[in-house]
């Protein structure tokens, strides 16, 4: 009881000496700031990170009103220079915990083989999956139902209306998905492309705005399930305002989200037969390969989104060199830095940070552990809304 008594007390001292911190710093910047042009502190603001915007809506009633501004938020967006998060889902039982933790640290610091996490959020429901992120918001999905979460501000939209696509027995499963923001008319969209589960020929694909109220049926997606690689079935990328599968062997199918209309583009000649997975880092598109000799991995960048002419090579995996060898050990690549450092976790619920130097090679690679769960997903910060 005493040793309890005195944590406690300690935290009240803690807490204490932290407020009249915070009430000591709000004094100073506001005297510093006093006779500065709004147009100054505005750029101020906007180069500074959303955690720190966060606490400064306190400094005065000038400042809260500009941070919480949308247009304000959209525009510190697009300018932010800041490292991503990695946000990782734990499902346990009637709830689902999502913890996310600092990136730069993890890849500037490797060899400190443990990474603690930044913040943590408590989601009450029976199971959740990440789709996707756009501009600091989260979709997560619950069975049938969409959600958007921005964890930075910890605000949640409300869900979308369940998926009914077939009859009122409604047997059905995913076969694509994905999630995107249509920057002409400012919204946010799911695709779903669901299969009748008692008629595997029957398919519908249906699309839905967050702030709408249903999904709508459009043009089916371009690809007979019987006649697609199955194993390359799943949550499409999100790049320069398009979602993006690979749907066979050559061929990357993309879905224009604010158009809704699909097309097609080629994968790099030189790619491997087997084990091609797609990702997206920097909002930029990526593609890794087992190659024909299966004795290393070979990365390729699409420098234009768009422009097949602009794939290039970026780093190749000696197989050997690999924490886990085998045919599936990129397909979970979260993060490409512009210093090619290649952030991966192949199993175990660990990361693996391999650092390449400029010929393509394997310098090093480190593997940190840490309480990572199956779900990971890359994010960027930011004071957007989810709410419409």
């Amino acid at each position: 009881m005493i040793t309890f008594c005195d944590n406690r007390s300690k935290t009240r001292r803690r807490l204490r000496q932290h407020s009249q911190n915070v009430t000591v710093f709000t004094q100073s910047v506001s005297e510093i700031t006093a006779d500065m042009p709004e147009e100054i502190i505005v750029e101020i603001l906007l180069r500074l990170p959303v955690r720190s915007l966060l606490q400064f809506r306190c400094v005065c009633k000038l400042w809260k009103t500009l941070i919480s501004d949308p247009q304000f938020a959209k525009k510190h967006v697009s300018i932010s220079t800041a490292y991503p998060q990695l946000v990782s889902v734990f499902v346990s039982i009637a709830k689902c915990n999502l913890v996310s933790y600092p990136l730069k640290p993890l890849l500037d610091n490797p060899s400190a083989h443990r990474v603690e996490p930044a913040d943590f959020e408590m989601i009450h429901t029976t199971s959740m999956t990440i789709i996707g992120s756009c501009n600091g918001l989260l979709c997560l999905s619950d069975f049938y139902q969409f959600t958007l979460w921005n964890p930075s501000i910890k605000l949640k939209s409300k869900p979308s209306p369940t998926i009914i696509a077939f009859d009122s027995f409604d047997s059905k499963r995913f076969l694509y998905r994905g999630f995107g923001y249509d920057q002409v008319n400012d919204r946010y969209k799911v695709l779903a492309v669901v299969q009748n589960c008692y008629n595997l020929d029957e398919t519908k694909t249906l699309i839905y705005t967050f702030g709408g109220k249903d999904w709508t049926t459009i043009q089916k997606f371009p690809c007979d399930p019987s006649r697609c690689d199955l194993g390359r079935l799943g949550v499409g990328k999100f790049v320069s305002g398009n979602l993006n599968w690979i749907v066979s062997k050559k061929v990357i199918v993309f879905f224009d989200i604010e158009k809704e209309t699909y097309g097609e583009m080629s994968l790099p000649q030189d790619y491997g037969d087997k084990n091609t997975v797609l990702y997206v880092s920097s909002n930029r598109i990526y593609v890794s390969f087992d190659h024909s000799n299966k004795t290393h991995w070979v990365v390729w960048m699409m420098k234009e989104y768009g422009v097949v002419e602009s794939w290039t090579k970026l780093m190749i995996i000696p197989q050997d060199k690999l924490t886990s060898p085998g045919p599936y050990c990129l397909s979970d690549a979260l993060f490409i830095s512009e210093h090619g450092v290649l952030l991966m976790r192949p199993q175990h619920s660990k990361l693996s940070v391999y650092n390449l130097n400029n010929d393509g090679g394997l310098d090093y690679c480190t593997t940190i552990s840490g309480q990572f769960a199956r779900y990971l997903h890359i994010y960027n910060e930011s004071l957007v809304s989810p709410h419409w």
